[in-house]
């Protein structure tokens, strides 16, 4: 007996001791935790997001009591699971673990609520709103959370409760739209018109004399189908505030909606000159008056005037001299165009996409100078950029300086992505060019012979190309292959076809050739006649038996470019002459 008592008393003995242990090792463990959670915070603090990550997951793994540091780390698992479902379980449940443990954490169960939104997981979201609503009942922002998870649900019987919810908000809040809007939507999803417009009245007789309840109102009825209502209401918000630019711009909708034009000129001239109307709301109108009118040249005045107002208005804003620029571009004014995106330079030079607009707008007012002006400045800004180098070599290549053109061709080849193929291949194309400029051929050929290896897609090398090879009488036969793909792909281009058909005039084939340049000269834009095809096409003629017909192609070719001397003689003499 005093045996089995040893025993008993030895063995309680040793439970204490291991329980003290145990309970040692807890608490230790609990400490540690805490020191690894601290400095997560720390690391996080530091945007050092890998460190942060390693040492909530560590803290965490120590004491998984702590759900705290376990919601932490399970949004923080949510938002960097990218396409790893199971990872993102497990960051949603740690966060759903701590919202039950601890739901009066406020801003904790926020971001727990919130997730819930976004994943449109409505019972949920509906269950954590309702909860936080009666931990918090003085918060608005979760009693508008509640009602806006209820009117999500798409339950009838949710979306009225919903309606509920936000009576109680205007209840401790007072008449607001934002709130009316919201609840009014809950009411249009259940197709009650007759609550809607208790509601609209309601919120009316609460300010009637607000000009943004009244617009509010016009845009309801716009909804509703109620045109006629709306412009009641709009004419009333204009006249109660007669400096509301949005008053004025929502009439002009309105009208633009019915098809008055006459009264939707008059309304944006209105909305436009208002101060106090924003400017995107301003350019959101303008843009639509624009597409509507900028083809009818009776109307150009009056949008240079309307811009005018808007530059006087905000001097400052490149998003009024960006619209201003695709407005000249849209009737052609490349010049004016140009002016205005320089104006935009001025105000912000760091685009090199608005630097690279700037010169082609330069090319397209044919002011080559100013495009290697424009060029050269741009490469202040930008000295690394490749395709800057590249235009401004191409503007010193169109004006013969050949030599200024190859040493920017040369900076653009260094500073390019050698991944980037298709610039890479017109830079290269461009050199080859420059050289062929030169009559340095073989250079030139050289060179095209590696573009087309680099990118074998490129037409416009493909073409020109094809033309070299054509002019030197070389290697015709591929000349011909290249530029049939130029052709198969561009039909109705009228320099594709104009080379196909000199790959076949200098491989005495004249009757092909004569197919092909008629159909380049039908293909020509009427407007951009072009003295080169002209030559060709006479002396395509004359080869083919065709001396009449050649001299007048000559004729016109040559009253294009008059100082053309071999078109001189052909013209003179009547007869085809190879130099």
């Amino acid at each position: 007996m005093k045996k089995l008592l040893l025993y008993i008393l030895l063995a309680t003995s040793l439970a204490a001791i291991a329980a003290k242990d145990d309970a040692w090792t807890r608490g230790e463990q609990a400490r540690h935790a805490d020191f690894l959670f601290m400095e997560a915070m720390r690391q996080n603090a530091l945007e050092n997001h890998d460190a942060y990550f390693e040492l909530l997951n560590r803290a965490y793994a120590l004491d998984t009591t702590q759900t705290a540091v376990g919601h932490d780390l399970g949004y923080l698992k949510m938002m960097i699971a990218e396409n790893d479902t199971n990872f993102f379980k497990d960051g949603y449940r740690l966060m759903a673990k701590h919202f039950a443990a601890h739901p009066e954490d406020y801003y904790s169960s926020m971001f727990y609520g919130q997730i819930n939104d976004r994943l449109r997981n409505s019972k949920e979201a509906i269950r954590v709103w309702s909860t936080l609503d009666s931990l918090f009942p003085d918060k608005i922002d979760v009693t508008v959370k509640l009602a806006e998870a209820l009117g999500a649900s798409g339950d009838p019987d949710n979306i009225r409760r919903s309606v509920d919810v936000y009576n109680r908000v205007e209840v401790a809040e007072g008449k607001d739209v934002g709130i009316t809007s919201r609840k009014i939507r809950s009411l249009y999803s259940l197709g009650d018109t007759a609550a809607i417009k208790k509601e609209l009245r309601s919120l009316l007789a609460a300010s009637p004399r607000s000009a943004e309840f009244n617009i509010y109102a016009g845009d309801l009825s716009m909804a509703l189908s109620e045109p006629d209502t709306a412009l009641m209401y709009y004419n009333r918000a204009c006249e109660l505030d007669s400096t509301n630019g949005m008053a004025f711009f929502q009439r002009a909708n309105l009208y633009r909606e019915l098809g008055d034009s006459v009264a939707f000129d008059r309304e944006v001239f209105t909305a436009l000159r208002q101060d106090n109307l924003d400017l995107d709301a301003k350019l959101q109108m303008f843009k639509g008056y624009i597409q509507e009118l900028y083809s009818d040249s009776l109307q150009q005045p009056r949008i240079n005037s309307l811009f005018n107002v808007l530059l006087e208005q905000n001097p400052h804003e490149v998003d009024v001299r960006d619209l201003y620029t695709a407005y000249l571009i849209a009737i052609d004014d490349f010049a004016g165009a140009a002016e205005q995106t320089s104006y935009a330079l001025d105000i912000d030079p760091s685009s090199e996409e608005r630097w690279r607009a700037l010169a082609s707008l330069y090319f397209q007012a044919d002011d080559v100078p100013n495009a290697i002006q424009a060029g050269k400045k741009a490469l202040h800004y930008h000295p690394d950029n490749a395709q800057l180098w590249l235009i401004t070599g191409s503007g010193y290549s169109m004006v013969d300086s050949i030599d200024q053109a190859l040493e920017y061709y040369g900076r653009a080849l260094e500073l390019v992505d050698s991944t980037n193929y298709n610039l890479k291949a017109q830079i290269m194309a461009s050199t080859a060019d420059a050289y062929y400029k030169q009559n340095n051929v073989e250079k030139a050929i050289e060179l095209y012979e590696q573009v087309v290896q680099i990118d074998p897609g490129n037409l416009l090398a493909l073409n020109n190309y094809a033309y070299y090879l054509a002019c030197e009488g070389r290697d015709l036969d591929k000349a011909e292959q290249m530029s049939a793909i130029t052709v198969r792909d561009n039909p109705q281009n009228s320099t594709a076809l104009d080379t196909y058909a000199w790959v076949f005039f200098k491989k005495g084939d004249y009757a092909m050739a004569r197919q092909y340049i008629d159909a380049a000269i039908a293909n020509m834009d009427p407007e951009e006649d072009n003295a080169e095809i002209y030559h060709h096409a006479g002396d395509i003629y004359f080869m083919d038996g065709k001396p009449d017909e050649a001299l007048e192609f000559w004729r016109k070719a040559l009253k294009l470019d008059p100082n053309d001397e071999l078109l001189q003689r052909k013209v003179s003499h009547k007869t085809f002459f190879y130099k």
